[in-house]
């Protein structure tokens, strides 16, 4: 059980040799926390072991889940808070019989929780959407669209992994109002074979959820009235077309091969961390696409099918750690997303830290 959270990915190391190296793991974020206890009894040294260790959890910034979770824990260690918490209450307060994880003594209340990351503001002509989706035994059968009254698709979602929560956040024309569900093979998310699920809000608030559908399901945004489809008998999947490449070049020629940072899954009690993968159109937002794949190749994540231009599309999701990640951004021109036909940009980060961009 992760009580505090520290830094410890990629972090700076030395080796024998006066050599320097980057590490990862909870060898890397125990020394933070125990530092950082070290430094703020140094100011404090009429407290006991069980107030600074009670200091610092009271003092985190909240991560992830609000609260303590497997992930985070109480949330990320900071110094400088914890010693401002000290010195308003001083060294007389309880901390009762000390326990691990998120079970704290009785008498003490548990660590206070920051506000979460705030999306950025959408323009007056489109709304704030977010769906969060908890996919069955057969993540992959699961996509879902959004879509104008003509049909037009604006935004769309796929190819999940199994069993796993994701959570997505756009910025949406204010006249697409249908949200619909599908599951590929015509049995929904629920509760044959998994308990998936999903529920969708516009500007925070909630429109619509469910899991137990045949082949598809909508939700009216402009409503929030959801109006299942009927439940369709199980058919064999159907073979999907090919996608076919864009008709218009904006640059005659390529530019160098994409981006593709190897990245370390940090090592956690749970069995999965969050990332996030923020993605800024430029004026062909359906030449990008991006993907996070393990070492053999198989994706894990991915986004693609962009349709609104200069549009920042948020992606959250939790991939199992203990493995090597690669995450590729790519152009189908080869002339990337800046600058020559907007500002596009990408940014990954793990938790409240970004990783990489451009």
């Amino acid at each position: 059980q992760v009580e505090i959270a520290a830094p410890g990915v990629l972090v700076d190391s030395t080796l024998p040799d006066n050599a320097y190296a980057k590490w990862s793991g909870t060898s890397m974020a125990t020394p933070h926390v125990a530092g950082v206890a070290a430094l703020v009894w140094s100011h404090f040294p009429d407290c006991t072991n069980k107030q600074i260790r009670e200091a610092l959890i009271k003092s985190t910034q909240d991560l992830g889940v609000q609260g303590c979770d497997n992930d985070y824990g109480f949330g990320l260690v900071d110094a400088q808070a914890a010693y401002q918490y000290l010195k308003t209450n001083g060294c007389e307060f309880s901390v009762g019989e000390t326990v691990g994880g998120c079970n704290q003594c009785p008498e003490c209340s548990s660590a206070p929780t920051s506000s979460p990351v705030a999306f950025p503001g959408c323009p007056d002509n489109e709304r704030y959407f977010k769906v969060s989706i908890t996919t069955d035994n057969y993540g992959s059968e699961t996509s879902w669209r959004v879509t104008k009254e003509n049909g037009q698709d604006q935004i769309t979602g796929g190819n999940y992994a199994s069993n796993r929560a994701h959570t997505e956040r756009y910025c949406i024309p204010n006249d697409a109002c249908t949200f619909e569900i599908s599951d590929e093979y015509g049995d929904g998310m629920c509760c044959n074979f998994g308990n998936g699920s999903y529920e969708v809000w516009i500007n925070n608030m909630s429109k619509g959820s469910g899991g137990a559908f045949g082949s598809s399901a909508t939700v009216d945004l402009c409503d929030g009235m959801p109006t299942p489809a009927p439940v369709a008998p199980v058919t064999p999947a159907p073979t999907l077309p090919p996608t076919l490449p864009p008709t218009m070049a904006p640059t005659p020629l390529p530019t160098p091969a994409p981006v593709a940072p190897t990245i370390l899954a940090p090592t956690l009690s749970d069995p999965c961390v969050n990332v996030q993968v923020s993605i800024g159109t430029d004026d062909y937002p359906d030449e990008t696409e991006w993907s996070i794949t393990d070492k053999e190749g198989t994706v894990i994540v991915s986004g693609n099918g962009y349709t609104t231009r200069n549009i920042e599309h948020i992606k959250d999701e939790c991939v199992p750690t203990g493995r090597i990640y690669t995450f590729t951004v790519l152009d189908a021109y080869g002339d990337g997303i800046c600058c020559d036909y907007g500002e596009g940009s990408y940014k990954l980060s793990l938790g409240e830290t970004a990783f990489i961009q451009g």
